[in-house]
């Protein structure tokens, strides 16, 4: 298959889980088997969470490329392009690339599917993830950090033996699938922990925290908290913060180049985690953290993506996320014009009463995507004078771009599959923004 071919048999596959289908382990270890097991070809960082999960990746990713390693990068969802969610000593993996891994895949399927082996193709996420790990290994990669797709026990990337883990922090997100209480969806987050598995986690509600506990006992897991920070952060006029912590019995300073002070914690989690890697034979440099930690990029969260007036964009597409960028906008003291659009699954009327106050103006609008809630619907969920709706994103962010006057940035926030087509419709304009070099000193319910 060339890349277009390659695409239209990913999408045949369809975004959902199939009638009558179960999450299960079962499906993605044939697909594998049948592969040659290409994650047994190189050591693994497995990250899993609610919010911070892709974050936490990335500053690890970049932090091991900086220390010399042949890094692995695995993610999910993607924003504009399935490329995105496979990247190769810190690039995205080229479509002639991608092709290739989805056609050893879709190969090693209808072999399965001849031989009565498998009874029905495996999932779009599995079949994606098999052809991800197949592109590690033929990229020679020496440790990959791989994200959890959704929850964690019955995700296809647990099939990995990982020689290091991380827990972000845990929220209610995608309770269709995991459960509708912290408990429950804290138990398949900790279905990641394995015995003897080093694994960091952030700080959680106590009732995650007692899950994760009582996982961590009963596999015999290494439970770790985050690096210690030593004194206070300090923000910087762009909203990145600067600070010391503890790594390795010394003092390093730090200044990642994400926005937030949620972005402190995942450095943190992240740093322990180097530090854990340190100890088991993967040894990381105070020096290359730092460095890792300052040139990381991840797209869609709290990106600058225009000027005149200043355009960002952030996936805060589930209360705790709406907490942050709430969190946020309040400390460095912006009042944006929001544009907003949710899928129909998700909390957007807990979402719009978190950052309805922080908003000077909202334009309510709706993504390209067929389980979009409609303007009209949010609309009602919002139920604020300032609220207006436009049909499409186009004319959502033209129309907030003339609300915002004196100085006001727009942010375009919600599902990331707007966050997406934000980044796609603004991809000329970001290049002025200044996004790609920070200084050293966003498939399922997207």
């Amino acid at each position: 298959m060339d890349y277009a071919a390659s695409l239209e048999y990913l999408h045949a596959l369809g975004w959902e889980l199939r009638a009558g289908a179960k999450f299960e382990l079962s499906q993605v270890a044939a697909l594998l088997a049948e592969l040659g097991d290409p994650q047994r070809a190189f050591a693994a960082v497995h990250v899993a969470g609610t919010n911070g999960k892709g974050s936490v990746a990335a500053l690890l990713a970049a932090a091991l490329q900086a220390a010399g390693y042949r890094t692995g990068l695995y993610t999910s969802p993607h924003l504009e392009r399935p490329t995105e969610r496979i990247q190769i000593a810190g690039r995205e993996i080229a479509p002639a690339e991608f092709a290739a891994a989805m056609t050893s895949a879709a190969d090693a399927t209808e072999r399965l599917l001849a031989r009565g082996t498998l009874p029905h193709p495996p999932s779009f996420f599995e079949t994606l993830t098999a052809a991800g790990f197949w592109a590690l290994r033929a990229a020679a990669v020496e440790l990959a950090v791989v994200e959890v797709g959704m929850g964690g026990r019955l995700d296809a990337t647990n099939v990995l033996q990982p020689v290091a883990a991380a827990i972000t922090p845990i929220g209610l997100d995608h309770e269709k699938y995991l459960g509708s209480t912290l408990a429950a969806i804290a138990g398949e987050k900790a279905g990641i922990l394995k015995p003897g598995l080093p694994a960091v986690s952030s700080p959680q509600a106590p009732e995650a925290a007692a899950v994760l506990a009582a996982r961590a006992q009963e596999t015999g897991a290494r439970l770790l908290p985050p690096a210690e920070m030593l004194g206070a952060p300090v923000m910087d006029a762009e909203g990145r913060f600067r600070f010391q912590a503890r790594y390795r019995g010394e003092a390093v300073r730090l200044r990642p180049g994400l926005r937030g002070r949620h972005q402190v914690e995942n450095a943190l989690t992240a740093l322990r985690v180097l530090e854990v890697l340190s100890d088991n034979g993967w040894p990381v440099a105070a020096e290359a953290a730092a460095a890792g930690f300052a040139h990381v990029a991840w797209p869609g969260r709290l990106e600058k993506l225009a000027a005149h007036p200043d355009v960002y964009v952030d996936g805060a597409h589930n209360p705790a996320a709406a907490r942050a960028l709430a969190a946020f906008l309040e400390e460095i003291g912006w009042r944006p014009v929001l544009v907003f659009g949710a899928m129909r699954d998700k909390a957007s009327g807990e979402i719009a009463e978190i950052l309805l106050p922080r908003a000077r103006a909202v334009v309510l609008t709706a993504p390209g995507h067929p389980r979009a809630l409609s303007p009209a619907a949010l609309a009602a969920q919002f139920g604020a004078e300032q609220v207006e709706t436009a049909a499409d994103l186009p004319r959502a962010l033209a129309r907030a771009r003339a609300l915002a006057t004196g100085g006001a940035p727009v942010l375009v926030t919600g599902s990331l599959y707007l966050v997406g087509e934000a980044l796609e419709l603004l991809a000329g304009e970001s290049a002025g923004a200044g996004e790609n070099a920070p200084s050293a000193g966003g498939e399922w319910g997207r």
